[in-house]
């Protein structure tokens, strides 16, 4: 099992999480609306056996982090947790983030540059032209199901970043972590592991 572990940021909030392993290669996963952090738990398991760390997040608003901000600060949040893991002694850092999650870990990766060095999104819920074009140009794995409403940023972050970014479109509409637990998880979660390790 996993340790606490809690990041006091500079406007007095917290986040609060579980790390996994002890590699200096650590993924940061980042959940959806409709989840926390404890549903990466499982997944985190693999990368650990993989042989990556794992630190599993939560938002403002969601566990024992402190309360949800207006507006929201999900992205900067993320790139203070990406600092406190090179502090800690990681060398590589690498983000994997769902929907909510996904949408954080692009922005933040605009805020972070060459501090990330790969990042996975599930159906991420983002403008692409937003993000796509401040991102640094680090590889990016997209999944996401045909039939969703988000399909459509998903295919324009693929678009924007042709050279950079890796693209899987699922039959079905399942919705960002809901593709690790239908009918696709295997290969959702294998194209995850090859990518992040």
């Amino acid at each position: 099992m996993g340790e606490f572990w809690s990041l006091d940021l500079p406007d007095g909030g917290r986040l609060t999480g579980t790390r996994f392993g002890d590699a200096a290669h650590v993924v940061l996963l980042l959940h959806g609306m409709r989840y926390e952090q404890t549903s990466w738990h499982p997944f985190a398991a693999r990368l650990v056996a993989a042989g990556c760390g794992a630190l599993t997040l939560d938002f403002r608003g969601y566990g024992a982090s402190s309360p949800r901000p207006e507006p929201t600060r999900d992205a900067a949040d993320v790139a203070q947790a990406v600092e406190r893991l090179w502090t800690e002694g990681a060398n590589e850092v690498s983000l994997l983030g769902g929907s909510m999650g996904g949408a954080a870990a692009l922005q933040a990766a605009a805020l972070q540059g060459a501090r990330v060095d790969r990042i996975a999104v599930l159906s991420p819920a983002v403008d692409a032209e937003s993000v796509a074009l401040v991102m640094s140009p680090v590889p990016l794995l997209v999944l996401a199901s045909e039939g969703e409403p988000l399909a459509q940023e998903s295919i324009a972050l693929k678009r924007l970043r042709p050279e950079t970014t890796e693209l899987h479109l699922y039959p079905g509409d399942a919705h960002a972590q809901r593709l690790l637990a239908g009918p696709h998880q295997s290969d959702v979660e294998e194209r995850l592991l090859r990518f992040l390790t």
